[in-house]
């Protein structure tokens, strides 16, 4: 049987990354959209908007479109009111991270009725060369680095124009990225404990240092959407010893040599896995929301911690 999908929030993050992967999935059919830009929306879904109900009214989007499956990507702070409307009309929900702009709105949506039902887009836990790394990781302690730079200033900010404001997006670089970031060291290192962040903004920073003590080690966390350069990498070493995974290059580097990995986008992983599971392809490969909300508490301690330094350089 072909799942009915629909999508609250038809921007670039739907576009890029959610778009392309229903409309290849047999399993699944587009049928509704709701935006409050009717005309934004069909002009996002082009020739996949054929036979797509388009609404700016959620109620409508829900009653006459009948979704299965809700993936909301709309911005931070607009979360809350979709999910919990999805969740109470029986679909199963796909939500972009964070769960919410607002910390305790993200405890609610995590706790709420039908959150067996609810997951969110973090994606990189499920990095088919996280075993290859871990198996690398140099015995005892270790010194851990995470360096995440975008050109999200340069290439995002035009087109999302929630980008720079702090009520809406709740926060900057570190909510943004960070998000992804702590939620791989949690995946590969476990619980950590917050030790300091730098900013270099209060409000909307674009620059992020952290250090966070896991139970293998001291952790560094550096994040620049400011940067020319796109790059993720996770470094673990000790004694002279380093292992690298390298997501941008797809590829673990350790004395061992290097394994490269036959996934071309791993930013894809958790819309995959959310959609192959509701389908019965595929079992455990969704974030649950209890994982997110431990992911966005950790990131709310951060900001509590956070001293600003205009002059802030990784």
């Amino acid at each position: 049987m072909t799942l009915r999908y629909g999508v609250v929030g038809c921007g670039r993050v739907f576009q890029r990354y959610h778009l392309p992967v229903v409309t290849d999935h047999e399993d699944y059919t587009l049928v509704a959209a709701c935006d409050t830009d009717a005309d934004s929306a069909r002009a996002v879904l082009g020739a996949a908007a054929d036979g797509v109900l388009v609404t700016t009214s959620l109620e409508e989007f829900l009653t006459v479109g009948r979704p299965d499956v809700v993936a909301v990507c709309t911005p931070n702070d607009a979360h809350t009111e979709p999910v919990l409307a999805a969740l109470a009309a029986g679909a199963h929900v796909l939500c972009e991270k964070p769960l919410a702009a607002d910390v305790s709105e993200a405890r609610h949506l995590a706790r709420t009725a039908g959150a067996d039902r609810l997951a969110v887009n973090l994606p990189y836990r499920f990095h088919e060369l996280l075993p290859a790394f871990r198996e690398a990781l140099p015995e005892g302690p270790c010194e851990i680095t995470l360096t995440f730079t975008t050109a999200g200033q340069r290439l995002w900010r035009p087109v999302t124009n929630w980008y720079g404001d702090a009520a809406r997006a709740g926060g900057g670089a570190l909510v943004d990225l960070g998000a992804h970031a702590l939620d791989l060291l949690i995946t590969v290192f476990g619980r950590p404990r917050p030790v300091s962040c730098r900013v270099d903004a209060a409000g909307v920073e674009e620059r992020v240092v952290a250090d966070l003590e896991f139970p293998a080690g001291h952790a560094t966390l550096r994040i620049d959407r400011r940067s020319r350069i796109m790059g993720l990498t996770l470094e673990a070493a000790a004694d002279g010893e380093s292992v690298v995974l390298d997501l941008r290059r797809g590829e673990v580097r350790s004395a061992a040599g290097t394994v490269t990995a036959e996934d071309r986008r791993p930013e894809l992983a958790a819309i995959r896995g959310f959609l192959d599971t509701v389908a019965g392809r595929a079992r455990s490969r969704t974030v649950a929301p209890a994982q997110a909300l431990e992911v966005q508490e950790l990131v709310a301690a951060l900001y509590a911690a956070a001293e600003c330094d205009q002059e802030l350089t990784l």
